[in-house]
């Protein structure tokens, strides 16, 4: 079996999880307009805690796996984390979350399984399982960021550079989707177990939605 033939079969065995993430009440009340502002603080709260761990769990990847052929693809998965925090600050600011809201907020439980178990992936997993558990939920999340950025400006009256970190999630994904490929393609000829692969990629699908379950309204 090749990357393309798991990582396909596994979309389709979680093909129900991601249209539970697509048609979440969080995502559907803010596109109506129905969500107040400081939901999207809880957001952007939640987010600002989100992206340093996951930050951090591709450098400790990138220091585990420095020699191997993984590495240009772990290293750049934590500078587009860079690249997201920065523009996450932006969001945060202009939704209220300033310094001294951001040093109080206290993060919901069940929003912070997802950072944890990719931590949990920095310290046990291979590149492979990384690289699958991504790719598979790649289109979730992306489309999720996208249906915000667009929402947004319309509905709550954000400026696109407000908006930039929904953008930076939402953009084209060809390139990263093929080195992933080959990432896990080399993990399977290294002998990574597929069946390891594909629960990587349940367990982190799965807790992208409890993410947005978690959410209040």
């Amino acid at each position: 079996m090749d990357a393309q033939a798991l990582c396909a079969g596994v979309r389709q065995d979680l093909a129900d999880v991601e249209e539970r993430i697509k048609d979440n009440l969080w995502l559907a009340e803010l596109e109506a307009g129905r969500l107040s502002t400081g939901a999207l603080r809880v957001f952007a709260g939640e987010q600002l805690q989100i992206i340093p761990s996951d930050l951090r769990s591709f450098e400790v990847l990138t220091q585990r796996f420095a020699a191997d052929p993984a590495h240009g693809y772990l290293a750049g998965m934590a500078t587009g984390e860079r690249a997201a925090l920065q523009a996450l600050e932006a969001f945060a600011t202009a939704v209220g979350l300033d310094g001294p809201g951001r040093q109080s907020y206290e993060p919901v439980p069940g929003c912070q399984v997802y950072p944890s178990y990719v931590a949990r992936l920095a310290r046990d997993g291979t590149p492979a399982e990384v690289a699958g558990a991504f790719l598979v939920n790649l289109d979730a999340w992306g489309s999720c960021c996208a249906r915000m950025a667009d929402a947004l400006p319309s509905t709550y009256q954000l400026t696109r550079e407000d908006c930039a970190f929904f953008e930076h999630f939402a953009g084209p994904t060809t390139e990263l989707e093929r080195i992933s490929l080959e990432v896990i393609d080399a993990g399977l000829a290294q002998g990574v177990d597929p069946a390891s692969i594909a629960r990587a990629a349940r367990l982190l699908q799965s807790y992208e939605l409890l993410f947005w379950n978690s959410l209040p309204h």
